[in-house]
């Protein structure tokens, strides 16, 4: 539905293996330009990982941490990396204890680049580059 009616293409992936007939876990897609506008992930049903603003640059993405931290907002992660996408992130959560990102950066996508894939293996780099682990609360806390 997404591709055939919204016109989105995948730009990423996270699969069990490189083989073609692996198991998808996730998949990055956009309808233009920019490197994602949306992520579908597998998981329990009718469960939010996160919704995302888009900012301007690295600079303003590190300038809401310092805002977060001013105001006491709780971050979970960040200033940050993503491997997939490559770009600069923080999640912190709302009063209401939903998880939120603000982001910049990647790359631009085109229909015709070749997709990247990522497997389980890869996840702490792809998921948080530069600590290259991931952390369990970001991977298990659902609202």
């Amino acid at each position: 539905m997404l591709t055939d009616v919204f016109g989105y293409y995948a730009t990423e992936r996270v699969q069990t293996s490189l083989d073609d007939d692996a198991h998808l876990i996730a998949t990055w897609m956009t309808s233009n330009n920019q490197i994602h506008q949306l992520a579908v992930l597998e998981g329990p049903q009718a469960k939010l990982h996160h919704f995302a603003f888009k900012l301007g640059d690295w600079t303003e993405v590190g300038r809401a941490a310092d805002l977060f931290a001013m105001d006491d907002v709780p971050i979970d992660v960040g200033p940050t990396r993503h491997g997939i996408t490559r770009g600069q992130t923080v999640y912190f959560f709302d009063p209401a204890g939903n998880r939120n990102e603000v982001f910049a950066g990647g790359y631009p996508a085109y229909p015709d680049r070749p997709m990247s894939i990522w497997t389980p293996e890869q996840l702490g780099k792809a998921i948080f580059y530069h600590a290259r682990e991931l952390n369990d609360r970001f991977t298990s806390v659902l609202t």
